[in-house]
């Protein structure tokens, strides 16, 4: 029986972690910045995340097989490195993973159930990523794989049900405010979700390979680049950029619009479901690698130990770290320089400090690894 990824299976959980929360806000965010050159800026912050990747596999590639945690052992020390990725994964995938559960609650509460208490939302979230969780790594990616392309056709059908009514000149002209607002717009893109890619150095176990774990990032990159790339575009060139800036979720909005005859109506839904299920394999990377990081730091003999304690942690603090939705605007302008911390300079201080110190044999890192 496999018990580690495969190539695919990484791929499809990576795209699907890339669209999940950032599918319904993202679009207003960078309109808002670009106007109607919004779409522009998906290929540009897809360009700055593909010259990131041979920094992430450098720092992969070094780490030749070992876990996360353990290469931070080797080269910062038994106590520096425990305190670094406390740190770091308190301060972004474990952050994340908050952030990522209160937009959930925002979302059902304010276009679906609004007299719904967001701790039942949670709740109910919460319990189907613990189970996934506690059956591996594995098992989350063959659900990914099965689920990808009904989501994908999905997704299609919507772009295609949408064309009629699709008017080239809400796109124009391009570049009207020059090249600036769609620079600008695309560091918002870039932080999230493209720079959370320094996640994924947490799956180096499972692709070992430098070559197919590159292979990996840059596919999943690509497949959801190119599908917030179709999106963008189409709501843009259906809705006006006027409009797509004045709502919080306009993703969510165009599909009310979408009417074949009186047959389908109110696909609205299925596009939430769709919506839900990447946020279900966004979380569960988020808390599979919070809880993996910290389980290893603490050396303890399975990480699911974790898993409950880390998930009242969240409900508890989801309104406290994003307590209105005006604090979600101020957030927004300043995320980009966060997130540039965790996935450009804190890579390349890895890579720097692998250079420095060489690659770990066998004989540097110890054995221990955590059952999922």
């Amino acid at each position: 029986m496999n018990t580690k990824l495969t190539v695919r299976q990484a791929i499809v959980w990576f795209a699907l972690y890339a669209i999940g929360s950032a599918y319904l806000v993202l679009p207003s965010i960078i309109t808002a910045v670009a106007k109607q050159d919004a779409w522009l800026s998906i290929p540009v912050s897809l360009g700055f995340h593909l010259l990131l990747i041979p920094l992430y596999t450098s720092v992969a590639r070094q780490m030749k097989g070992n876990s996360f945690v353990n290469y931070l052992r080797y080269l910062f020390g038994p106590l520096g490195g425990m305190v670094i990725t406390a740190v770091f994964i308190l301060l972004f995938p474990f952050l994340e993973f908050i952030m990522t559960l209160r937009n959930l609650g925002d979302f059902v509460t304010t276009s679906i159930m609004p007299e719904t208490p967001y701790e039942a939302i949670y709740v109910l979230m919460l319990v189907a990523v613990y189970f996934a969780i506690r059956s591996g790594p594995v098992v989350i990616g063959r659900c990914a794989e099965i689920l990808f392309f009904i989501l994908l056709a999905l997704y299609l059908f919507v772009r295609l049900t949408l064309l009629p009514d699709t008017e080239i000149n809400n796109v124009l002209p391009v570049l009207e405010y020059g090249m600036k607002p769609v620079v600008l717009a695309s560091f918002n893109f870039f932080a999230f979700p493209f720079l959370e890619a320094i996640l994924y150095l947490f799956f180096v176990q499972h692709i070992p390979e430098p070559k197919k774990w590159r292979k990996t990032v840059l596919y999943s990159a690509l497949i959801s680049g190119g599908m917030y790339f179709l999106m963008v575009l189409q709501i843009i060139a259906v809705m006006s950029e006027g409009v797509v800036t004045n709502l919080t979720y306009p993703t969510y909005f165009i599909d009310r619009t979408i009417s074949i005859g009186e047959f389908l109506q109110r696909f609205e839904i299925a596009v939430a479901v769709f919506w839900f299920v990447t946020i279900f394999f966004r979380l569960s990377l988020l808390l599979y690698v919070s809880a993996q990081g910290l389980a290893d730091i603490f050396r303890l003999r399975r990480a699911n130990a974790l898993l409950i304690p880390l998930m009242l942690i969240a409900i508890a603090m989801a309104h406290t770290i994003w307590p209105n939705t005006i604090f979600i605007a101020d957030l927004n302008s300043i995320w980009p320089y966060y997130a540039m911390m965790f996935g450009i300079a804190f890579p390349l201080v890895l890579w720097l400090a692998g250079k420095i110190k060489g690659p770990p044999g066998s004989h540097h890192l110890e054995s221990h690894k955590n059952n999922p």
